[in-house]
């Protein structure tokens, strides 16, 4: 008979990369380059070699990265990237591969906020508006809504825009006698924590 010391060994080891740890950003540098080259054409002439480095991505800037929800163990990520003269935000999904992370597919979902963090975020927002108003009924009125407010839906998450690291949602919201549907445009903090956007990024 075989000793369980080893078997039991084993079962307390890691066993490569745990899906429950979303790739550094080194290791999604590494796993876009792999593609990169991976589908690379040998060039041709000069030229080919002057375009392949002016195309290359370089200069990235990481975003958060979310669990997948439609592929177990996958994370998906906003990163940016400088590509040619602009800059260019894309949702990419990473699979684990070995010891490592590679590349699945590019311009995924949008990931959607937590509800309660988008009730804080819509109070949040109407906080501003109520200290620009005037009329100190009208405040009170909508300082009224805000205390019964609830997020009913949060629909059409997307990248804003490709040149901003910003998502925008369609957010329904109510008090139970009123409700209505708004644009709302979030951004991340450096913890990847959901935050309003700045009144000016709304273009």
């Amino acid at each position: 008979m075989k000793p369980l010391f080893p078997t039991l060994l084993l079962a307390l080891l890691p066993l490569g990369v745990s899906a429950a740890t979303p790739p550094t950003h080194a290791q999604i540098e590494a796993a876009i380059m792999a593609m990169i080259e991976a589908e690379k054409k040998p060039a041709a002439s000069a030229q080919d070699l002057v375009l392949q480095s002016m195309f290359t991505p370089r200069g990235f800037d990481h975003g958060p990265c979310f669990a997948s929800t439609t592929v177990t163990g996958a994370y998906e990520c906003l990163v940016g990237m400088e590509i040619g003269l602009k800059n260019r935000y894309r949702m990419l999904r990473f699979v684990t591969q070995g010891m490592g992370w590679a590349m699945q597919r590019a311009d995924v979902d949008a990931p959607v906020p937590p509800r309660e963090r988008v009730r804080e975020l819509l109070i949040e927002h109407l906080d501003h508006r109520a200290a620009a108003i005037d009329d100190a009924a009208a405040r009170e009125e909508l300082r009224a809504f805000q205390q019964g407010l609830q997020i009913l839906a949060i629909d059409d998450c997307e990248l804003h825009s490709t040149e901003a690291a910003e998502i925008r949602c369609d957010v329904t919201a109510g008090d139970g006698t009123e409700r209505g549907t708004d644009p709302q445009t979030y951004v991340f903090d450096a913890q990847g924590q959901w935050q309003n956007a700045a009144a000016e990024d709304h273009r």
